[in-house]
């Protein structure tokens, strides 16, 4: 058992900085799809709130599980002689493993069998809150080794009770993140109780703050504010990148993994922004990407309350 309490903060506390990133989309379906439990534990939890299964997808075994996924990335992302002090594991859509306690189960399969938990039910904000939390932690006496794993499958198998988006396929991305890596996380805001009429404009007055005085700003969109909100939003002259459609959770993240080696050389300022219109979140996080030695601007050391962006 592990028991944490808040970092205690000070001056001269290390930065958080993302080191590595894997990604990977998972085309096969998972086994514990088809266990005969898993369709026997989905019934008896959908029962009471009047909704049916889905017969035909749990007859053909569909959906991945989170621990398979996460266990892959680790072992891309980690190394014996690095010890992980901390995993987060993000995610919005339930996994078709309920039975196991994935966070526990990764802290196992992780090298230094680390403090893990596991951040749901707040739609795309999850992976900004598992690096907001990171980074709290992150700015206490000594800065962690830690882990934040997004991960999102695409059954779920049952009606749903509200509608909501659906990944269109089963992926994760892992950042590993310590000390020492090219990309500074400066800032992370969540924002919620926003209508889809308040997203462009609560966006552009954040966009225009965290990227004055920065000359190259590569903006990543979710798929949802690429579509509504993000041209009347964007910083003039700014690098725009929209998250792969049908990701809700793993989009800009994907994004993030995939191009942090190639911004390290020339040096970027990186705002990464989503919204999720069924709760109203809107979530910014900022990435100061530069070569090992660069120090990179870290003007934004917030990690109190939430703060609009």
């Amino acid at each position: 058992m592990y028991r944490s309490n808040p970092p205690t903060l000070g001056t001269g506390s290390p930065p958080l900085r993302i080191a590595s990133a894997a990604r990977r989309v998972f085309d096969e379906q998972a086994d514990s799809a088809r266990n005969p439990a898993y369709r026997t534990y989905l019934t008896d939890m959908v029962r009471p709130f009047g909704l049916t299964v889905d017969t035909v997808a749990l007859g053909e075994g569909r959906g991945q599980s989170y621990g398979d996924m996460a266990d892959a990335l680790i072992a891309e992302v980690t190394a014996e002689d690095q010890p992980t002090d901390l995993l987060v594991l993000a995610f919005a859509v339930p996994d078709v493993t309920p039975w196991r306690c994935t966070a526990a189960h990764l802290s196992h399969m992780c090298p230094g069998n680390p403090m893990a938990f596991a951040v749901s039910d707040c739609g795309t904000t999850a992976a900004f809150t598992g690096l907001r939390l990171i980074r709290a932690q992150a700015a206490g006496p000594s800065s962690p080794r830690a882990l934040l794993i997004v991960t999102e499958q695409a059954a779920t198998n049952h009606e749903l009770l509200i509608p909501a988006s659906l990944p269109a396929r089963h992926a994760a991305v892992a950042l590993r993140c310590d000390q020492g890596g090219p990309g500074l996380v400066s800032s992370v805001r969540l924002r919620s109780g926003v209508a889809r009429s308040e997203a462009a404009g609560l966006l552009a007055t954040g966009l225009a703050e965290l990227s004055a005085g920065h000359d190259d700003v590569t903006v990543i969109a979710g798929a949802e504010l690429a579509e509504t909100a993000l041209s009347a939003a964007l910083p003039v002259a700014a690098e725009v990148i929209a998250a792969p459609a049908g990701q809700p959770c793993t989009g800009v993240w994907w994004e993030v993994a995939g191009r942090l080696a190639g911004w390290a050389a020339p040096g970027r300022r990186v705002l990464v922004a989503d919204y999720d219109p069924l709760p109203g979140s809107l979530c910014l996080a900022v990435i100061d990407v530069a070569g090992p030695s660069g120090a990179g601007p870290m003007k934004d050391n917030n990690i109190g309350p939430a703060s609009p962006p």
